[in-house]
């Protein structure tokens, strides 16, 4: 009988340190992707930007702000060294 309750106690116990460990590993790999600057993190539903807290000098923070992204014109380099848009 000891060995029952020994056995379901272990059970009861690995639940939590699962728990423990996913929460280390998530943390682990989103300080990885933060480092190499990933940009799917902005659109990675596990994770939300919720502040910005670390900016250069002078950076202004915006509350709900939406990002967009807009297309470049290709730039065209003429003969006599002139750049056109």
């Amino acid at each position: 009988m000891v060995v029952v309750e020994m056995l379901l106690a272990s059970l009861s116990l690995l639940f939590p340190a699962w728990l423990i460990w996913r929460a280390f590993s998530t943390s682990k790999q989103l300080e990885a992707r933060l480092s190499r600057g990933d940009p799917t993190l902005l659109k990675d539903d596990r994770f939300k930007v919720d502040r910005v807290t670390l900016g250069p000098p002078g950076t202004e923070l915006i509350e709900d702000v939406q990002f967009v992204t807009v297309a470049q014109a290709p730039v065209v380099q003429q003969p006599g060294g002139y750049r056109y848009p």
